[in-house]
């Protein structure tokens, strides 16, 4: 890990985990009532945990020289994959619920790592069971070739294991509502795939997972390279079509680019949310309220809920032209 990140490691998960714990409890803003289910939790990690998180992380990185942005978008959809399970049944099920990547601009190195959110059963402990949850579990633990359904990717045939293997691509997020002592807040864990189902008092919390992240110490290497791996290329068309397709192509949002600067932004159709929009590089103001956009038809691609934190040197500018971190001229 680097030597500056290294130094202030423990601080980043502490008020990163605060922040998740505190959204875990509350819900993304405008919930009548705390979340109780995978799309709600995850809703209230994405929407409201950043701009505290970014804050906090902000306060712990500036005075080292270093700046953080963290872009977050919230779908209730998520890209579906069709594969031949180790059982050599076909099914189709969804990629993951989220997606968490570092942009790492002082290095140029990119790492990332699909969740799949699911609730623990009891205290400290996750079960498997259902169709649908299983075979999501086999595409997790092992990584056959898979096929997306949607035609905006534009991949076929997708293979991690190659370029090293499937390690790290991929881990469950475990939030843990059950609670016997005080702190009265939720907990969410990252669990490897080869241990679910299983108990999850050892894993690494989300908050050290991130900051793992940073130092390339969990997840996966998704620098796109003169020769980009299977892995690398998916989460690059990911990013795209979460961070530039899907408001591009909304005719009825009027701005045809992604939100810029620090903003939130919730979008909504008949009374319904379709996406949440968030992004801070410190100054967000934690209790703000979002811009409401109103839009006459759902998304005409799926994207994926995504976590992206953006690391630079101070004075470094970048964008999101693209989903990418990237430097401007």
């Amino acid at each position: 890990m680097n030597k500056r990140i290294g130094k202030i490691a423990g601080k980043l998960v502490a008020s990163a985990d605060a922040a998740i714990g505190q959204s875990l409890s509350n819900g993304a803003p405008g919930s009548v009532k705390a979340p109780r289910t995978e799309p709600g939790l995850v809703a209230a990690v994405v929407v409201e945990a950043v701009p505290a998180m970014a804050r906090a992380w902000r306060s712990h990185l500036q005075p080292l020289g270093l700046a953080v942005e963290i872009s977050a978008v919230f779908t209730h959809q998520s890209p579906k994959v069709r594969f031949t399970s180790s059982a050599n049944v076909t099914g189709i099920c969804e990629l993951a619920d989220m997606l968490v990547v570092i942009d790492d601009l002082r290095t140029k190195i990119r790492t990332a790592a699909l969740v799949q959110a699911k609730m623990a059963a009891q205290r400290g402990w996750v079960k498997i069971g259902g169709y649908q949850n299983k075979l999501q579990l086999n595409l997790f633990q092992n990584w056959p070739p898979f096929d997306f359904e949607e035609k905006v990717y534009n991949l076929q045939q997708v293979d991690f294991q190659k370029s090293g293997g499937a390690a790290g691509s991929g881990v469950y997020g475990i939030i843990d509502r059950h609670w016997l002592t005080a702190p009265r807040v939720p907990n969410w864990k990252q669990l490897d795939p080869s241990v679910v189902p299983g108990a999850t008092a050892a894993a690494p919390t989300l908050g050290e997972f991130i900051v793992l992240m940073l130092g390339n110490k969990a997840g996966r290497d998704a620098t796109l390279g003169q020769y980009p791996s299977d892995w690398a290329r998916t989460v690059e068309a990911l990013l795209k079509v979460t961070f530039h397709n899907q408001f591009h192509e909304r005719r009825s949002m009027g701005a045809s680019a992604f939100p810029r600067g620090n903003t939130t932004m919730a979008f909504l159709m008949s009374g319904q949310l379709l996406q949440h929009v968030v992004i801070s590089n410190g100054m967000l103001p934690v209790d703000v309220q979002p811009e409401i956009v109103n839009v006459e038809e759902p998304p005409l691609v799926k994207a994926i809920s995504t976590l992206l934190v953006t690391l630079s040197d101070n004075g470094l500018s970048h964008e999101f032209a693209d989903g990418v971190g990237r430097v401007s001229p």
